[in-house]
Parts: C-alpha cells; structure tokens; sequence
C-alpha cells in the first residue's frame, strides 16, 4: 500500500503565528529556517513546502505582492505538483468570518480547485479536559463549519506538546495519501494561476503599504 506513494509534497498555508513551523518539526523533526523541506516518515520521503504567512483578518489585496508570488510559486517548488495543501489553524483560538473570508481568499491564490486538495491540520498544546476537536469545530460556528466542509471534513490535530508521538503524524500521512488516491491527479501551477487575473485588477494600488 505504501509503495503507491513513495513520495509525498505538501505545501502548508496559515495566517502569521498559525503555527506552520510546529506542524513541520512534528512531521519531519527539522528544525531549519527554510521554505523547502526534505525527510522521511515511515521510510517515506516527504518534502514540505513553507509558504510565509498572512495577517489573519487581511484580505488577499491588503497582502504584499511579494507574499503573494510567494505562495502562487510555492506549487513550483515540489514539481511535479505537491499532493496536498495543509491549512494550518490555532485551535484554541476563535475563528470569525473575518478570518474565513481571509483564509479563502489567500487560499484561492493557489487556484479556485485548491479545496480539493486541502486538509485543515489544528495546532494545540496539551488539552486536559477540554473539548474533543468535534467539539471545537461544533461551537465555533458557521465560519469554521465552512471551511471544514470546503476541505471535505478533512481535519487532523498536532499537539505540539506530543512531539515524539509519531502515531499522529502517522496518521496525518494516511489522510494525505487516501486524499491523492481520490484526486488522481495534482495540483499544478497551472491551476493555480488561474486567479492570478483577478487577483492582478485590485492590486496595482492596493498593496502599497
């Protein structure tokens, strides 16, 4: 089973402070300040590709062009195309629709297609008695609720405080792979420049500061 994906590229996406950094020394235990990550998990070569985050109330026009390509670049980075997007979320922190119209707006730099190959990866602490995440998503609300069900009620928690449970991160890699096993195909730089029009009309004065 595992040999149908000897290899798995992932780009992360979050807002500043989301927590991407965690989720990449979890998952490959390397600690580098670099976009482009290389290791394995469970002997299987897994590439990560950081993209630098985005205030979480922004929107995509109040963003600099420079973080902008950035991201619309992250696709090129792990040709042919990574497999997955993971949205990285705080989960002990609400989510407004300020938030949700943020996350889909810098989302959809990478294509309006992007959801089909995204998973909503929740960074926390350790949780003593606090609510499932189920739980969490339940009473948060509709902006939540519709980025959950954007990403087809695809989700995973790492704690951070369980670095060396490499049972999550396990299992986190099996939701990637049965994912691309759906899709079939990958997400290409194609795709993603299909917003680059749109996205080009309302930013020649918008980003200036």
């Amino acid at each position: 089973k595992r040999c149908d994906f000897p290899e798995l590229r992932i780009v992360l996406m979050g807002g500043i402070n989301a927590g991407k950094t965690s989720v990449i020394n979890i998952i490959l235990k390397i600690k580098q300040e670099v976009s482009k990550r290389k290791g394995e998990v469970d002997k299987r070569k897994v590439i990560l590709i950081d993209n630098p985050g985005w205030w979480p109330y922004a929107s995509v026009k109040e963003t600099s062009e420079l973080v902008k390509q950035k991201i619309k670049s992250s696709v090129t980075m792990c040709p042919p195309g990574p497999h997955a997007v993971l949205l990285v979320l705080q989960s002990g922190v609400a989510f407004t629709e300020a938030q949700r119209r943020s996350v889909k707006e810098h989302m959809e730099l990478l294509g309006q297609n992007v959801w089909k190959y995204c998973i909503v990866v929740f960074t926390r602490g350790e949780w003593k008695g606090t609510p499932t995440i189920e739980e969490h998503i339940e009473s948060e609300g509709e902006a939540l609720q519709w980025l959950i069900n954007k990403c087809g009620n695809r989700y995973h928690v790492l704690n951070y405080m369980e670095q060396n449970n490499r049972e999550q991160v396990r299992e986190l890699m099996e939701k990637v792979e049965m994912m691309a096993r759906v899709n079939t195909d990958l997400l290409t730089p194609v795709e993603a420049a299909m917003e680059e029009t749109d996205s080009a009309l309302g930013s020649n004065w918008s980003d200036e500061d």
